[in-house]
């Protein structure tokens, strides 16, 4: 019976740490988002502009159904330089459609320094 017991907690803190991970990682982001016209969304992308890396929206000319509305940075920690932070961007659908967004990240003077790559579909009904 102890043995039994023991397997169960196991499992249920198995089970509540994976979900954790999902839950709490700052590189997942949503890869579908299905949205109103003039209604808007916001991904969080994980960044250290200090390493000289940055997120750029990489079709936007080419992306009809959303648009930009604000961008910024917010640090992990304020009064520490390099600690990094994450990248916000605010998404509105502007006209019904389908569209993905593609997101690099990387130099933007360096056109081989992608170290990841984001693809988001966006559904504006």
């Amino acid at each position: 019976m102890k043995t039994k017991m023991f397997i169960f907690l196991v499992l249920i803190i198995f089970i509540s740490c994976s979900e954790k991970e999902v839950i709490n990682n700052p590189d997942f982001i949503k890869s579908e988002y299905e949205i109103a016209v003039n209604q808007s969304f916001q991904i969080n992308l994980v960044s250290n502009p200090t390493t000289g890396y940055s997120w750029k929206w990489t079709n936007k000319q080419s992306v009809t159904v959303v648009d930009t509305f604000n961008f910024g940075y917010i640090p992990d920690k304020p009064m520490l330089d390099g600690s990094g932070g994450k990248e916000v961007w605010n998404f509105r659908g502007i006209k019904t459609g389908t569209d993905t967004i593609k997101l690099e990240y990387n130099r933007s003077w360096d056109p081989n320094s992608t170290v990841d790559t984001k693809k988001i579909l966006v559904i504006v009904k």
